[in-house]
């Protein structure tokens, strides 16, 4: 007997139950595809109508999921757009629920449609992902839209990681479909492949997306339209990164560029290129595809998207010349990453950064201005649940007007303190009243050219990392420099960009001369590692210096390598290392007291646990050691700016520059450093005056005592930077003071 025919006979003995219930694929404003699943039987029939009376009939085919149970697939065709259609599907004796769909338009109309990702199965937190799709994003239609879900939302994309192991076939229908019921069964869904689908058959035989990817790669990659906007799905996956993909990307953002029916292109795919909460977990591939996305969205002035999961948390960034966001969407239900719990890094391209579930919402609009508006919706996490309070709101216009631009107002014909600089521009103005939400400051050594900048300066106007908001107070008007190089002319420059992601054009560039610097130059070697390990000695352990990723290291400060005492591609449980700076030029003003030097670095672990730190060692020149500066140190999973400075003890000679390593948990030793500086400030040169006879150098308080008792004047007793009434009309400052003594002593 031959398989079909006993399965025939099988089939006919035993009822039929429905495993997976009904769910939309695929819609288009004429057709749609509906799939379930059954434990028995081929049958596939879809009755639909206009009505729960229904009346038509369509029959479709099934291949087979896993022992005896079928997959069904039936497409129905003819629809009319916009238009809802009620439906029951049947195999067997098995009959589904009547629910209901609406057709997309065929024209321009405002839609809804809900992104989320990483709903993978959390043991700890199994009924995650139901909790999200009925109290999440059912109530909140129900609360906030009209809520008939069928007429609020166009459908739902996922940028994978839709179970936990993709191989394993009860998952799909206990972790997967069956918490999303009520949703998939009225709205169409999205997905690609995410890493723990494992590239496994069972995607390909639950989804039937569209078929317009590159031949022999169906369900990889795919295009779909809705109104206005164009979706790519694409996989990012380590065997689909090839070239093949990006190449038919290309076709497809050419042939968007040129259709009038696109304002926007949003894409999907499941791993960050840049990640805040888990940098271990990016990759190039999804670079490459950003970068697609820029010059699109430059080039056809289409506004884009990628949203991506992957990272198990909320995060909303964009690129910094282009009308394009980066949008994690995750997580639906997979396990969160929170805060230290991994290296995490604060990217310049992202503005908000979230530890908990959630989802989010695009509201599309049409017109004679096409805009979208995306809202997180916070669910909370583990410690704190939230009840659909939206965290994050931006609105994105595909026309809009740039901000005014800029004028710098300081400095101005100015001599200027290099070690402390405040640049200032007008006030910024939007003639579409949006908010100023970036600035962009640069400064040139030439006033014709800034394309190396020495200074170039991102920030927004906020910055929720770590749950703060590392830009609360600060002002996108004015910013402080320091670090400049003495008796140098210098050009400045800048613009702002709107809420809308917008620049302004370039302000007018303003040329100033800084004067005399009171600190040195950085006295390191190699400061950064990148030079690999020049300029510093190793007392104890093992020392790096590591390129961004390099055995599951992280991302440098700056540059291209950093450094890592106690080693990640060969460990010790301490390290030690250290550079000796040769300062007995100084020898007379550190023997004063009148040295300062100023130490600092930018340090980092991976978790929080390993212990970075870094001091001074103050030498007599023959090996001993006269004292320590204090240790300055973090437990800070990112990199954190520390800097301290004191008076450099009589007798010292050599300053040894320490930076030391400790292993307190797991296998590496995480102790990152990098942009390391030492620097000097000569106390004794700050107001010379004549040479008074060898007698020493006076300073400022022995200058303000000198001038008192030649003038006759009554020596003030706090000593500021004043003299007597002297029979003038102004208070003399320091400057004239000098000026004054000097003649005097002439």
């Amino acid at each position: 007997m031959n398989y079909r025919i006993f399965t025939l006979l099988f089939t006919c003995a035993f009822s039929v139950n429905i495993k997976v219930s009904p769910y939309l694929q695929d819609a288009t404003p004429h057709s749609i595809t509906i799939m379930w699943e059954t434990d028995l039987n081929e049958q596939s029939v879809v009755e639909y109508g206009f009505n729960i009376s229904l009346g038509n009939i369509e029959n479709g085919s099934s291949q087979i999921s896993s022992g005896l149970s079928q997959i069904h697939t039936v497409t129905i065709s003819n629809l009319l757009p916009a238009t809802r259609y009620f439906y029951k599907v049947i195999t067997g004796d098995a009959i589904s629920e009547i629910s209901n769909f609406i057709t997309p338009p065929d024209s321009h109309e405002h839609f809804s449609f809900v992104a989320m990702s990483d709903m993978q199965r959390d043991n700890a937190n199994p009924n995650k992902f139901e909790e999200v799709v009925h109290d999440g994003i059912i109530s909140f239609f129900n609360d906030n839209y009209s809520g008939d879900i069928s007429t609020d939302l166009g459908f739902v994309l996922i940028p994978g990681d839709l179970v936990p192991t993709g191989t394993s076939y009860s998952q799909w229908e206990n972790y997967f479909f069956d918490p999303a019921t009520p949703l998939f069964s009225q709205v169409p869904v999205y997905p690609v492949f995410g890493n723990h689908e494992q590239n496994s058959d069972y995607f390909i035989k639950y989804f039937h997306l569209p078929d317009n990817g590159t031949p022999g790669y169906e369900e990889h990659w795919w295009y779909k339209d809705y109104s206005n906007i164009r979706i790519l799905g694409l996989d990012s996956n380590w065997d689909y990164q090839i070239d093949e993909q990006l190449e038919w990307m290309d076709d497809v953002l050419i042939q968007s560029c040129e259709d009038d029916n696109i304002d926007f292109v949003f894409a999907e795919l499941h791993h960050p290129h840049k990640s805040e909460l888990w940098p271990a977990g990016e990759t190039d591939f999804t670079g490459s595809v950003i970068e697609k996305l820029e010059n699109f969205s430059t080039t056809c002035g289409k506004p884009t998207i990628h949203f991506f999961g992957h990272t198990h948390g909320y995060s909303r960034g964009q690129s910094i010349d282009h009308q394009h966001l980066w949008v994690n969407v995750a997580t639906a239900g997979g396990n969160i990453d929170y805060w230290d719990e991994y290296a995490q890094t604060d990217y310049e391209e992202f503005t908000i950064s979230l530890s908990e579930y959630g989802f989010v919402v695009m509201d599309v609009e049409t017109g004679a201005n096409p805009q979208f508006t995306m809202k997180r919706v916070s669910r909370g996490n583990e410690f704190e649940e939230t009840e659909n309070t939206i965290k994050d709101v931006i609105t994105i216009r595909k026309f809009n007007d740039a901000p005014q631009t800029p004028q710098i107002i300081s400095p101005i014909d100015e001599e200027i303190n290099p070690d402390d600089l405040m640049l200032e521009a007008e006030p910024f103005e939007d003639m579409n009243d949006d908010e100023h939400w970036f600035s962009q400051w640069q400064i040139s050594e030439n006033c014709n050219s800034f394309d190396s900048p020495i200074i170039d300066i991102y920030e927004s106007h906020e910055n929720w990392y770590h749950d703060e908001n590392t830009q609360l107070g600060n002002s996108l008007i004015h910013e402080d420099i320091s670090g400049l190089e003495s008796n140098t002319a210098y050009c400045c420059r800048v613009r702002f960009r709107d809420s809308g992601l917008t620049w302004s054009d370039w302000s007018n560039s303003i040329e100033f001369i800084t004067g005399e610097s009171l600190f040195s130059g950085n006295l390191l070697t190699n400061p950064g590692a990148e030079n690999s390990i020049d300029g510093w000695t190793v007392r104890e352990g093992v020392f790096e210096s590591l390129p961004p990723g390099d055995c599951d290291g992280i991302n440098p400060n700056s540059g291209n390598r950093y450094f890592s005492v106690g080693g990640l591609c060969t460990e010790s449980e301490y390290a030690e290392v250290y550079q000796s700076i040769f300062v007995g030029d100084e020898a007379e003003c550190i023997d004063s007291g009148n040295m300062t030097v100023l130490y600092s670095g930018f340090l980092s672990n991976w978790g929080g646990d390993d212990h970075p730190e870094f001091n001074l060692e103050f030498d007599d020149g023959f090996g001993s050691i006269i004292s320590e500066a204090p240790i300055l140190d973090t437990y800070n999973s990112s990199w954190s700016e520390i800097s301290n400075q004191m008076i450099i003890p009589a007798g010292t000679r050599i300053i040894n520059f320490v930076m030391m390593g400790t292993r307190i948990a797991g296998s590496d030793n995480d102790s990152y450093f990098d942009d390391m500086e030492m620097r000097l400030m000569n106390n004794c040169n700050q107001y010379l005056i004549g040479d008074l006879n060898n007698d020493g150098i006076i300073n400022v308080i022995d200058i303000i005592r000198m001038v008192n008792i030649i003038l006759g004047n009554a020596i003030p007793s706090d000593y500021e930077l004043q003299v007597g009434d002297t029979n003038l009309d102004d208070i003399i400052n320091i400057i004239d003071i000098i000026h004054v003594v000097n003649i005097i002593l002439e």
